[in-house]
């Protein structure tokens, strides 16, 4: 089964998550990746746990239980189901501690159980209504949902306490965005780009939306994330993607040779030979896609491709072969229509060649 390394950002920022897939653009969940860290942390040598976030509100922050501690250690594990075992103990035992419902909220994410995580994100804003990471979660998981209206509304709502919230401003961006409303979101998402000035994330998610919307403006902001993105290889690799959606292939081949050079993959090389197939380099596009299906040969949109290269130096036969090959590993991929026409176009092509 072909895996897509990324995900196009949508609003997530406490997971730090951004990426594509090669056949599929679009606004993603941030829940399939690293995990975010608890809003409590576990007590160094005794010293008191670290509020969710910092805020204007009186509520002092409570010292974590046993349980939410337990909690705290299962989520870092993975094990989320025990983590919202031990987060649940710990609310009935103290019913007035957002933090643990915010961790709740995390928890039940994790396992899809969106209908839980809403309610526990909601009862951490009762208990402290300017909680900026409740407001951003609970934005972002909206978004997810594709409730547009209501994830405006709650970065809204988290904005009235956080004007400055990078991760509000975007989620609130990027809910305008999904309202048609290119303008404000512009907006909000400059805003959030500024407010995050050293967060590769936020320039990324800008960049995105100004390629949505065709404008000539994401070079800059892809360059600003580029020059921040350290050895962060998913990040790289959309950041390449970017520029190729922007018609920058030289800059997307650079970055993809960046990408490279830290894991190599079927993907990224698929990726840098459609940026070598933009500069007309022909040679290098075969070249990357051959070495794409050697290094990871269940990729498939790497096959579809050297199929059409194949295709195009009138190479029936390998042709034919490429395309079977992506169909065989993505019978219901998004490239399978075309690729079905074109194998059969090529096997007839084979076919007539052969009389001939």
């Amino acid at each position: 089964m072909m895996t897509a390394l990324f995900v196009i950002p949508a609003a997530r920022r406490l997971a730090l998550l951004v990426g594509f897939g090669l056949a599929a653009v679009g606004a993603a969940s941030a829940c399939g990746g690293a995990p975010p860290p608890p809003a409590e942390s576990t007590p160094d040598l005794g010293a008191s746990a670290a509020p969710a976030a910092s805020s204007s509100s009186s509520a002092p922050s409570p010292p974590p239980s046993n349980e939410s501690l337990a909690g705290i250690k299962a989520f870092d594990a993975g094990d989320y189901a025990s983590a919202r075992t031990s987060f649940e103990a710990a609310a009935k035992k103290n019913p007035k501690n957002y933090e643990v419902f915010l961790n709740l909220g995390l928890a039940c994410e994790k396992l899809g159980d969106r209908t839980a995580a809403e309610a526990a994100y909601k009862k951490a804003l009762e208990i402290k209504p300017d909680l900026e990471n409740a407001s951003t979660e609970l934005s972002a998981l909206y978004a997810d949902e594709g409730r547009t209206d209501d994830a405006l509304a709650a970065a809204t709502a988290g904005l009235s306490a956080h004007p400055d919230s990078a991760p509000l401003l975007e989620n609130a961006g990027v809910a305008l965005a999904a309202k048609g409303d290119q303008d404000g979101a512009r907006q909000k998402l400059e805003q959030a780009a500024k407010a995050a000035a050293n967060n590769p994330m936020f320039q990324l998610t800008l960049a995105h939306w100004l390629n949505a919307w065709h404008t000539k403006d994401a070079p800059s902001h892809l360059d600003a994330a580029l020059n921040l993105a350290k050895d962060d290889y998913a990040l790289i690799a959309s950041i390449g993607l970017e520029y190729r959606l922007a018609g920058e292939f030289s800059s997307c081949i650079k970055t993809f040779d960046r990408a490279v050079a830290i894991k190599d993959g079927g993907e990224v090389r698929t990726e840098r030979a459609l940026c070598h197939h933009g500069l007309k380099d022909d040679k290098a596009a075969l070249d990357d896609l051959s070495a794409a299906v050697s290094v990871e040969p269940t990729y498939a949109p790497a096959h579809y491709y050297l199929g059409g290269r194949f295709a195009q130096a009138k190479q029936w036969k390998q042709a034919a072969a490429e395309y079977s090959k992506y169909l065989e590993l993505a019978p219901s991929g998004s490239l399978a229509k075309p690729a079905t026409e074109r194998l059969k176009a090529s096997q007839e092509a084979a076919r007539s060649g052969k009389k001939k």
